[in-house]
């Protein structure tokens, strides 16, 4: 087989271990920190190693398909580039490469308020793009966010609500006379009035744009996001680096599916890294899984190059091992018997 190796945990650790050789000690500590213990960062790894899917055999595999669509977009892998505020820090390339390296992988890309260069970039049409906005202004300012995004092409907006008061990182506080670093942390939080009413208000002042919430981790907030006519729920911890004693997000995924029943888009991210833990997700109800951490690794190496060749490995692993499950197409997936330790 071409290319780099299958994704599995030693490729991605040893991409991590190259990316901490490769970026400063302090920001390398932002990235990979989680909120205080590093509890919920554990957690986001323990659930994915807790769940073990049975395969299926004597089944057709002859022909496998991944690909899966998003409002509207096809995408070659339905995975998503999850939104970090970090892509202008890791390489020089910002966010135009990870745009780049996501659109010709054929992958859904999520890029934010928090990203100084996001501003300057259009999605093409057959690109599926969605703008990440922390609430941080008033109603003028969030309409103006919501046009410029529409304007430039985004297929949806992504609102995060997991993030009204800046937790404590150890990191955070070893690095906090980085200005790089205080920038994109400075922009990385919503403002603590932001409630439910205020987003019933966001989404009726902008019938046509689909939002997607991120940050829900319980089934309720998930059914009454749901009722409010959002697009998507976007269940999410903030890879750990907010509330230290939550759970990991493969464990909260599961019930939260089953109170949606299909009827909205399910999104997830929280520690996925291989292809093997993109399946689970999909096993256990999830339409798109974002990955944050194992990209922004991967483009810190090698910019564009590397994170196109770390999503090449992740679509063949993802792949072979839907062929070894005798899951020829991602609705198989759901059909799997899912264990759980």
């Amino acid at each position: 087989m071409n290319g780099d190796p299958a994704p599995d945990r030693s490729f991605t650790e040893d991409r991590a271990e190259r990316a901490r050789r490769t970026l400063p000690a302090e920001l390398w500590a932002y990235l990979s920190g989680g909120a205080e213990t590093g509890a919920a960062l554990r957690r986001n790894r323990d659930a994915l190693d807790a769940v073990a899917l049975v395969p299926r055999v004597l089944v057709d595999v002859t022909d496998i398909a991944c690909s899966a669509s998003l409002l509207g977009r096809e995408l070659l892998l339905p995975v998503m580039l999850a939104p970090v505020g970090s892509l202008h820090l890791v390489h020089e390339q910002g966010a135009a490469g990870a745009q780049r390296a996501a659109e010709s992988a054929g992958i859904a890309y999520a890029l934010g308020s928090a990203l100084p260069d996001a501003g300057a970039l259009r999605v093409p049409p057959r690109a599926c793009g969605l703008f990440q906005l922390y609430v941080d202004g008033n109603q003028d300012w969030l309409d103006e966010q919501c046009a410029a995004a529409v304007d430039r092409g985004y297929s949806g907006l992504i609102v995060t609500v997991d993030a009204p008061v800046f937790p404590v990182r150890p990191a955070d506080v070893e690095t906090g006379n980085h200005a790089a670093l205080r920038s994109v942390r400075d922009t990385s939080a919503h403002r603590r009035s932001f409630d439910w009413t205020a987003l019933r208000r966001l989404i009726a002042a902008h019938p046509g744009i689909p939002f997607f919430i991120k940050g829900i981790q319980d089934p309720d907030d998930a059914v009454r996001a749901r009722d409010l006519g959002v697009a998507g729920v976007y269940v999410s911890n903030h890879g750990g680096r907010q509330f230290d004693q939550g759970a990991g997000t493969l464990a909260l995924l599961g019930p939260i599916a089953r109170a949606l029943d299909g009827s909205a888009t399910l999104v997830v991210d929280g520690g996925f890294e291989t292809g093997n833990d993109v399946l689970k997700a999909l096993a256990l109800g999830a339409d798109v899984v974002a990955l944050g951490r194992a990209c922004l690794y991967a483009y810190a190496l090698d910019g564009e190059t590397g994170l196109a060749a770390y999503l090449s490995a992740l679509r063949r692993q993802i792949l072979t091992n839907m062929a070894l499950l005798g899951t020829p197409t991602l609705a198989d997936l759901r059909g799997l018997r899912v264990l759980k330790r």
